[in-house]
């Protein structure tokens, strides 16, 4: 359940849509009721409910606060992989406040990607950003390839140095991206394009899931960071 809802602001008014009512109605919110709310564009809001619908609510916001983010930009970019595997990582990505999720397919990517199934993951996002209250929406990306002349690359890799050994070039970095390949990992040609751009790095030795390794690699990295 949403621990949040997103809201249109008009003054001194929050308005919610019909799909946020709906969850009003699930958590059975009522006129009265203080609330959060959130616009996915640094806001966090506190506001009464005034009027319910079928289709719509709307209360008075009573406090506002702006969450500043800081001078960093973390960034995903995943192969493509399987719906289940992928809603996992949209969905973890985003508790864990990413900034943009990058997604290409790679030659061992079994999924194909298609910008009709955006909507798809924006919803997936929208509402991890609802239960974990992140008041920023990461932005999502079809790409053909990752940019990697714009970050500090990190790409996972059983062949690297452990995360840990740079830990102090990352407290500096203002752009970092984290490379993960499909289940079937990347194709000897994509690990040699992409090691003369990016800094090999492994989790260890146990074999991590797509997921996981994005999970635990984007905690140890807020971590060393400050953005927890």
């Amino acid at each position: 359940m949403p621990n949040a809802f997103f809201l249109k602001v008009s003054g001194e008014k929050a308005i919610l849509d019909s799909a946020e009512t709906h969850h009003l109605r699930v958590m059975r919110s009522r006129e009265g009721d203080t609330l959060t709310g959130i616009d996915g564009m640094g806001y966090i809001y506190a506001f009464v409910l005034e009027r319910i619908s079928k289709t719509e609510a709307s209360g008075r916001i009573i406090k506002r606060e702006f969450i500043q983010r800081d001078q960093r930009e973390i960034i995903i970019a995943v192969a493509s992989t399987k719906w289940p595997r992928l809603r996992i990582i949209l969905e973890k990505a985003t508790e864990l406040g990413v900034d943009t999720i990058e997604l290409f397919e790679s030659k061992r990517s079994v999924v194909k990607l298609e910008e009709e199934k955006l909507t798809r993951h924006e919803q997936v996002i929208r509402e991890a950003s609802k239960q974990s209250v992140n008041p920023y929406l990461p932005e999502i990306r079809l790409v053909k390839k990752p940019v990697l002349e714009d970050a500090f690359n990190i790409l996972l890799d059983f062949g690297g140095t452990s995360l840990n050994s740079v830990s102090k070039t990352l407290e500096l970095q203002r752009r970092v991206r984290i490379i993960v390949g499909p289940e079937g990992g990347f194709s000897p040609e994509e690990i040699r394009e992409f090691s003369s751009k990016s800094t090999k790095v492994s989790l260890g030795r146990r074999t991590l899931r797509v997921e996981t390794s994005i999970i635990v690699t984007l905690g140890i990295i807020n971590a060393y960071t400050g953005r927890m």
